[in-house]
């Protein structure tokens, strides 16, 4: 399983709104179309465990591979969700890749 974390920092206290808006009404639905996810979850308000948290939202999306992830990418529905990301987030957005290993899971 191959996992994206997308870590939006916080905009601007008076950009919340149109922001979120944007977010949740305009790249949310081109994200959920990118070929192949197996999860695409977001978590607000995210809580600061230690020093200073510069994030607003994270987001999740996985896929099986690396490869699945750059593959979806590149369809047309990946390309959109890019160009849409690009418009709002460049700049302001932190991004990891990792694979991952699962080492407990529910019973």
């Amino acid at each position: 399983m191959y996992r994206l974390l997308i870590m939006y920092h916080k905009p601007k206290p008076e950009e919340i709104k149109s922001w979120e808006e944007h977010y949740f009404n305009v790249h949310i639905p081109l994200a959920k179309k990118i070929p192949n996810a197996k999860i695409l979850s977001v978590s607000k308000a995210v809580d600061q465990m230690e020093g200073i948290n510069p994030y607003h939202l994270i987001a999740t999306m996985e896929w099986d591979s690396k490869e699945a992830m750059q593959e979806a990418l590149q369809t047309p529905d990946g390309k959109r969700s890019h160009d849409d990301f690009e418009s709002f987030a460049k700049g302001k957005v932190t991004m990891v890749g990792f694979e991952v290993n699962t080492l407990l899971e529910d019973k």
